[in-house]
């Protein structure tokens, strides 16, 4: 028996068949057919990173660049946690796309043929094969089936840019697996890697169908704005000037950047960012059993990884002379919202931070500008750990409320701003789509399976989920209950009853107090919130927020929702009437008085004096107690039909 050699080759949705045909092999072999169907064979579809419509034929290998490696093994009896029980029958066997040839030998029914090739060899591949290919039968007598995988990646592979190796360490049947070993100027876009797919007895003779992945994650981000009478120009980024560590405070990003989108974020650099003596390489694993949608999806982690520490894409956000006024339709930072391709990333440990500086301009025709400088957000970890075949698209909303300074910093905030990211969304459909405010906590919303770029926001009868990070230290921020008394986190319902849009402005000045048309109820019904330590993730397994860290609610109706997390809780201002006893005695040039209008909110009441107390002293109050100001993380969440 033979230690498994586990090589991936992969696309979303990328299949294999194999058919038999001549014979059978094994004491158990049933009566050969007239026309025989013993014999394995190759063929699959490739299906779209899209899902628009599956690859095939042609298409398919045009993405393979024509060929692909295939290692297979059978098993006599169960495979376990050991290396024993596992006998190699196709080791790296290169297999080859010719048109038009498809049934002209056994070996050949979908144009995909690998007999009288040749394996490659032992410094491209790992265990060593040699010798030319010779075609393979199904054996009944390995009555716990086969297991195949495969790696495409062409003249990466042949030119050593990308190296595969068994992995000799594993100890369980989860961690058995592989390394690929990236090279200088590899082409990430060719390297495919399949699932693990595992052939039962009683599927012999039958399409042996693969799943492949490709290894690459793909990233955008796009902006758009919302502030009445402004447009928005994105003046530059800030990164770190070191580079070389990762960034943990938004005071060491003192370096501007002008021309890209750039942001802290610990990620591994790509082939085309090594020096010849460098190379990244990533350890191939498994799910384990406890989620069996995945159970066999491959696992990647960086054995020797090479890293950037500050993650820059592209140029468009900058370049625009103005954002766009929708999440549907945002401003990208590459033309289209054309992705760029990165390394998998899962084992980051750290969030993403942003700081940017922008331009508001009056669109009144008036020439007013306003600069707002450092204002910053952070992505939750959880939301930033890239997965193999992955597409992230992270949006950033610029809305009323912001922590940036219109001056050297010594005041912080305005109104507008707030930063809205992102959306998430994988090739087989599935979709994690996060949107993250900017404030001292960043508040991140994520609803599993939803497209702000299509929705606009998120769908009624959807599980909601919300996470406030603390920009200082990029740490979740667990709330202690969820309620109106008490409890330090709420979820409202909204609503305005005038001319008051609800925004996270006009709703900060309401728990303030400062009536203005909004009015907050709390949540009943199917719509309450409730405390959540796991949020379920696109790929069927779940981030771990820690106990108390997430929120999770729904609207059943469309609606304006507000989540609402209080640091410091709002204590308004006491009063006291002086009331038609007052005497002139009572006034004094030092003493503040108040008026108090019809809803009850007290402003200075200016120009009194002695000779004018006698006539407004019965509406007029004296403060008693400053009450406290009130510190709040607000996020106004739209759920629409």
């Amino acid at each position: 028996m033979k230690t498994k050699y586990f090589i991936l080759a992969a696309i979303a949705g990328m299949t294999f068949a194999s058919c038999s045909n001549d014979e059978y092999i094994g004491d158990t072999s049933p009566t050969l057919g007239a026309n025989g169907d013993g014999a394995i064979n190759f063929g699959f579809n490739l299906q779209n990173v899209t899902r628009a419509g599956d690859l095939v034929g042609s298409d398919a290998a045009t993405k393979l660049q024509g060929q692909f490696v295939v290692y297979g093994t059978k098993h006599e009896s169960a495979e376990a946690a050991t290396a024993a029980n596992d006998e190699v029958v196709f080791k790296n066997y290169k297999v080859r796309y010719v048109a038009n040839t498809a049934g002209h030998t056994a070996s050949n029914t979908n144009n995909w043929e690998y007999v009288g090739l040749t394996p490659y060899a032992a410094e491209k591949v790992s265990p060593a094969a040699s010798g030319t290919q010779a075609i393979k039968y199904w054996d009944y007598s390995a009555t716990n089936g086969y297991t195949f995988y495969g790696i495409a990646s062409d003249a990466d592979i042949t030119s050593t840019k990308v190296k595969v190796e068994k992995l000799t360490t594993g100890t369980t049947f989860y961690d058995k697996g592989y390394t690929i070993t990236i090279k200088k100027d590899a082409t990430l876009d060719n390297l495919y890697i399949s699932d693990r797919t595992l052939v039962a007895k009683t599927n012999y003779g039958k399409p042996v169908t693969l799943t492949f992945r490709n290894f690459g994650t793909r990233v955008r981000v796009g902006f758009y704005e919302t502030i009445p009478g402004y447009k928005v120009k994105i003046n530059r980024f800030y990164v770190d000037g070191d580079a070389s560590a990762v960034v943990t405070t938004f005071g060491a990003m003192d370096v501007a950047n002008t021309t890209n989108f750039a942001a802290a974020l610990q990620n591994i650099k790509l082939p085309s960012e090594l020096t010849a003596e460098q190379s990244n390489v990533l350890t191939i694993t498994y799910n384990d059993a406890s989620v069996a949608a995945i159970e066999n999806q491959p696992k990647v982690t960086s054995t020797t990884p090479q890293y950037n520490y500050n993650l820059v894409l592209g140029t468009g956000v900058i370049d625009a002379t103005e954002l766009a006024t929708s999440s549907a339709t945002p401003t990208w930072d590459q033309s289209g919202g054309k992705y760029t391709t990165v390394f998998p990333c899962i084992e980051t440990a750290q969030p993403m931070l942003i700081k940017v500086d922008y331009t508001l301009t009056a669109e009144d025709g008036s020439g007013e500008t306003i600069e707002v400088k450092g204002a910053n957000v952070v992505v939750p970890t959880e939301y930033v750990k890239w997965k193999p075949n992955f597409a992230y698209t992270y949006i950033f909303k610029i809305s009323p409320n912001t922590n940036g300074s219109t001056d050297d910093g010594t005041h912080t905030g305005l109104y507008p701003i707030t930063f809205d990211a992102a959306v998430v969304s994988i090739a087989d459909d599935k979709t994690q789509e996060t949107i993250t405010t900017v404030a001292d906590y960043s508040v991140t919303t994520y609803t599993n399976g939803s497209k702000v770029t299509v929705d606009n926001e998120y769908k009624k009868n959807k599980d909601i989920y919300v996470v406030m990070t603390n920009n200082s230290t990029g740490a979740v921020s667990s709330r202690s209950a969820i309620g109106e008394t008490g409890g330090d986190a709420q979820v409202y319902r909204a609503t305005t009853t005038g001319s008051e849009a609800i925004n996270e402005a006009t709703v900060f000045a309401n728990l303030t107090g400062s009536p203005n048309g909004i009015t907050l109820s709390a949540t009943t019904g199917d719509e309450v919130a409730t405390l959540q330590q796991y949020v379920p993730a696109a790929d069927g397994t779940n981030f771990d927020f820690g106990a108390k860290g997430a929120v999770k609610f729904k609207g059943t109706d469309d609606g304006t929702f507000v989540y609402v997390a209080t640091i410091t809780k709002y204590v308004a201002p006491t009063y006291t009437k002086v009331g038609e006893g007052g005497t002139s005695g009572d006034w004094s040039g030092s003493t503040t008085y108040y008026f108090k209008t019809s809803e009850d909110v007290y402003y200075a009441a200016g120009g009194i004096n002695e000779g004018n107390f006698a006539d407004n002293k019965a509406n007029l109050y004296t403060k008693t107690a400053d009450g406290t100001p009130g510190v709040y993380a607000i996020k106004v969440i739209k759920v629409v039909d």
